[in-house]
């Protein structure tokens, strides 16, 4: 197996890169959807902004939090914000490879992190990756106690528990990532199967307590898709989601679907017919699982996110069992720095749509700043929903980026129903938005510079 070394080695080197990235894209990360709403709440409230029970995004959020603390530039707060998505899975990666001692588990997290990441690197509000985080740090202590023969103390259990419970919290998904790995341990360690069927009930009565005390609306919404199941039957393989996903197979995640393949084809000449049986109704399930609930497909970056499990899926197993089974450590490293430097220029090249995105927010700032009438109700037909992808956080994006960019923060919404606004437009001291309006006396003035105290117009140009 490659050197512990090495691994960090590339690991740092990796994330570091995806760190100055999150710097140079800071904008194009923040002053999107729900990122920037997410930050308009954590500045307004001076608290986090934790929505469906998921307090596993804490972390993240301790960083605007405290940087409007400390009273830090808007900038500051934008740039350490952006750059928490990123410091959260690299100290990851290092607890797991320092501290846990565990460069299999560190590794595979790597990979996890690099393999399909794309879109999802500028979309970085959702929880998952971050539910990710806590998981791999679960498996390193479960890896480490399979290897072990002495049996687990208190305080594993104990953190066991804690870490099953935050990611249990943190995102839904993560019960099929976490369903597979205690499966694929439970084939690879007989011996210990007692300990890891533990495991996996406790991470189950946590799962459970949430459905039944802590159910949300939009954890249920976002599972409504599942009802096609029985709607689409038996017509699930020719649906415009699965063309898609094969498209991005192509295009995008092509590391992960090449060793998915690689796995498949060792396995069956290893004859290790269980695993790999597990591997492809995990695979092919899931897969099948997003398709189906998306038939239609959808905006890539929130597919991607969903997408983001089939990388576990495909880690684990390469790291544990094929990539060792390379007898030549130059060939397995060379293998590893292919797809990590692969893996950063794709999420480079992706930044063109989010640039062209921002630039057309920064257009239309710099196009009405000299109007008499600056705070605008625009139209959804006079926008271009391509390439805005959504437009209830509108009202976020365009206060943060101006506020940036501008030192005065504008009120600029975009209308999805003629009319809808209609009922904002005396308002001259007030920011308006899809989820509520706030007064301007309101409004901490060192983030929230609303200045105009004419009344909204419609923006017809």
């Amino acid at each position: 197996m490659i050197g512990k070394n090495k691994i960090l080695i590339l690991g740092s080197l990796t994330f570091l890169t995806m760190l100055i990235l999150s710097v140079i894209f800071y904008k194009e990360r923040t002053c999107f959807i729900d990122i920037s709403f997410h930050l308009f709440y954590i500045l307004k409230d001076g608290n986090f902004a934790i929505q469906n029970f998921r307090f596993g995004a804490l972390i993240t959020q301790l960083f605007p939090l405290i940087g409007s603390k400390l009273g830090l530039p808007l900038t500051s707060i934008a740039i350490s914000y952006s750059m928490s998505f990123i410091i959260l899975p690299f100290l990851t990666f290092l607890l797991v490879h320092l501290g846990l001692r565990n460069s299999k588990i560190s590794l595979a997290y790597l990979l996890f992190v690099i393999l399909m990441t794309t879109h999802t690197f500028y979309w970085i509000q959702s929880e998952l990756p971050q539910a990710f985080s806590f998981l791999f740090i679960l498996l390193a202590l479960l890896d480490n106690a399979t290897n072990s023969d002495k049996e687990p103390s208190p305080i594993f259990w104990f953190l066991i528990s804690i870490l099953a419970y935050i990611a249990c919290y943190t995102h839904p998904l993560i019960i099929f990532p976490f369903t597979f790995a205690i499966l694929y341990y439970y084939l690879s360690y007989p011996q210990k199967r007692k300990m890891i069927l533990s495991i996996g009930f406790i991470y189950f009565s946590f799962y459970i307590i949430k459905a039944i005390f802590f159910k949300t609306s939009y954890d249920t919404q976002a599972m409504d898709g599942v009802k096609n199941f029985i709607s689409l039957f038996p017509d699930y393989f020719n649906l415009q989601s699965n063309k898609n996903l094969l498209k991005y197979f192509v295009y995008d995640y092509y590391f992960t679907i090449l060793l998915m393949i690689t796995i498949v084809v060792f396995y069956i000449k290893m004859k290790m017919h269980k695993e790999l049986f597990l591997i492809s109704a995990f695979f092919i399930g899931y897969c099948l699982l997003v398709n189906v609930s998306y038939p239609n497909g959808g905006d890539q970056f929130y597919l991607e996110n969903q997408y983001l499990v089939l990388s576990f899926i495909v880690a684990l197993p390469f790291v544990s069992d094929v990539l060792p089974d390379f007898k030549s450590i130059k060939i397995q490293y060379i293998i590893l720095f292919v797809i990590c430097v692969a893996g950063v220029l794709r999420i480079y090249n992706a930044h063109d749509f989010y640039s062209n995105r921002l630039e057309w927010f920064q257009n239309l700032i710099s196009k009405t700043e000299i109007d008499e009438n600056k705070k605008l109700i625009i139209p959804a037909n006079k926008v271009p929903k391509d390439m805005l992808l959504m437009t209830w956080g509108s009202s976020y994006e365009f206060w943060l980026l101006s506020t940036l960019e501008k030192g005065i923060s504008r009120s600029i919404i975009i209308e999805e129903l003629p009319g809808e606004f209609d009922w904002a437009i005396p308002a001259n001291k007030s920011f308006i938005s899809k989820w509520g309006t706030f007064e301007y006396t309101d409004l901490n003035t060192k983030y929230f510079v609303f200045t105009d105290t004419t009344q909204y117009i419609k923006f017809e140009k």
